[in-house]
């Protein structure tokens, strides 16, 4: 058996080798092709917001300023409904609907309705929740929460109509 084992080590060594010595010739390897450069040159990029209407750039800072407002306020009304403490702090910036104008463009018309809706809701919001902090009750009724929440909503409701119609005119 000893044997057998040791002839197949062997023969097995014996084939490695072989095989490692067959590598071929010692010529170096082609070089590869050049890669010829383009004889046109290419435009400089432009970014998409370059060509975009004053006007509708200034709806679109309008709507995210309005959006992170949004946020802000919704999450301390869902908090007050669930029954949490939201503490008194910072109150999120709320664009003045007076300066939300479409400024003679009509094609921006209704996304500046939209905007100043929007607007003219989370003001309401953001006064009743200044109101709510003024006041030495730990929690707000019901009946405040509620309405903190319909506005809220409300202006949830706008943004989402004037994201929609960003999203076509961009």
């Amino acid at each position: 058996m000893k044997l057998s084992r040791l002839g197949l080590w062997l023969f097995g060594c014996a084939l490695a080798l072989t095989c490692a010595a067959c590598g071929g010739d010692a010529a170096a390897p082609a070089p590869r092709p050049e890669i010829a450069p383009q004889e046109t040159e290419t435009p400089p990029y432009t970014a998409p917001f370059a060509t975009l209407s004053p006007v509708l750039i200034g709806l679109q800072r309008s709507y995210e300023a309005l959006s992170d407002a949004h946020a802000s306020l919704t999450r301390i009304w869902e908090g007050l409904a669930r029954g949490e403490q939201v503490r008194c702090g910072e109150m999120p910036f709320v664009p003045d609907p007076a300066g939300i104008s479409h400024q003679g463009q009509d094609d921006y018309a209704n996304l500046a309705a939209l905007l100043r809706r929007a607007a003219i809701d989370l003001t309401r919001n953001r006064q009743l929740w200044q109101a709510e902090c003024a006041t030495t009750r730990p929690i707000p009724p019901a009946s405040v929460i509620s309405e903190g929440l319909l506005s809220v909503r409300s202006a949830g409701d706008f943004l989402r109509e004037a994201g929609a119609l960003l999203g076509v005119v961009q």
